[in-house]
């Protein structure tokens, strides 16, 4: 059922905005003065960064959202646990080991701040992801915009499902023997006298066995991964756009972008981190999970944003391939 009755011209909605965009950037150019170009292209320079910056990436939320609340709730959290995490870290052991600021232009910042807060966000989102992932209303996408919310119930996708997975042998060529030795649920396989069809968890002390390869095998539900290089990014990459705010306001002489929330400043202060997290989150999505995973709860959702027609000829395909 349609939404609205111009729901249909929603798709003319990127056409429209960048005739507006267009059509002011002619009138900026137009309107140009000689004595103050340099003043103008400065104030355009600025309207197209803050655009780009705000409004561009801002875009990516409603996808997030629309994929599963999931996507957009972790980050935010993710993007939240690296700034308690590195300002806590900052005060009790910031400058005791590495002297040097982690920015110029912002004494405040400390590599053991950004250390610590790195290691606090990968471990909470870890164990986070696996909580959330627990409930429908995260992890259901949808396609609906309703006034009040409703229920969602959908099947749940593979990965946020727990299963076993296995590491990659390879990773463990980078580091020495005795630490993969000191990992959990690590096993070493070796081959009978050389022959590498005939493999075997080494037995130490047998004879005739020789090192092939290392398992390691966990029961982990497969979104903890995705945590991890949310998490990743969340510490590495993220605060810069802190630190890009932070030069904002030290190059124009003030504190915090406003006084809305006494000690932080204003909104804008708490979301300097967030825009690019939600562009990753949805590169992420699109890389590793869109692609990587089929469900019949996707493909119902596929199918539901078909049109009448799309959808008849949607079943008359797969009543032929049946």
């Amino acid at each position: 059922p349609k939404l609205h009755d111009l729901f249909e011209y929603a798709q003319l909605a990127p056409l429209l905005s960048f005739i507006l965009y267009t059509g002011t950037f002619v009138l900026t150019i137009g309107s140009m003065q000689t004595g103050h170009i340099r003043f103008q292209l400065n104030q355009l320079c600025w309207t197209i960064v803050v655009l780009c910056i705000t409004v561009g990436q801002l875009k990516w939320v409603m996808h997030n959202i629309y994929n599963g609340l999931i996507w957009f709730t972790l980050p935010i959290l993710l993007v939240t646990c690296n700034d308690v995490g590195a300002y806590f870290a900052g005060i009790t052991c910031g400058r005791k080991f590495i002297q040097r600021s982690l920015v110029s232009f912002s004494p405040n910042k400390t590599w053991e701040g950004f250390i610590g807060g790195g290691v606090v966000t990968v471990i909470t989102g870890w164990y986070l992801s696996r909580f959330l992932a627990r409930f429908s209303w995260m992890t259901c996408p949808t396609n609906r915009v309703t006034l009040f919310p409703t229920k969602l119930d959908c099947e749940v996708e593979n990965i946020f499902v727990e299963a076993t997975s296995h590491f990659p042998s390879q990773v463990f060529a980078l580091f020495p023997r005795a630490v993969i030795r000191s990992l959990p649920n690590v096993v070493e396989i070796c081959s009978m006298g050389g022959d590498s069809a005939a493999l075997t968890p080494c037995i130490s002390g047998a004879p005739h066995q020789r090192h092939h390869h290392w398992e390691m095998a966990l029961t982990i539900v497969p979104i903890q991964l995705h945590a991890i290089s949310l998490s990743l990014f969340a510490s590495l990459v993220a605060p810069f756009g802190g630190f890009l705010a932070s030069a904002i306001k030290r190059a124009y002489g003030i504190k915090d972008f406003d006084s809305i929330i006494p000690g932080h400043g204003g909104l804008t202060d708490r979301f300097d981190c967030q825009f690019i997290m939600s562009l990753y989150t949805w590169v992420h999505y699109n890389t590793f999970v869109k692609i990587t995973t089929v469900s019949v709860a996707k493909l119902l959702y596929m199918y539901r944003l078909l049109g009448e027609d799309e959808r008849q000829q949607f079943l008359e395909k797969l009543a032929k391939m049946e």
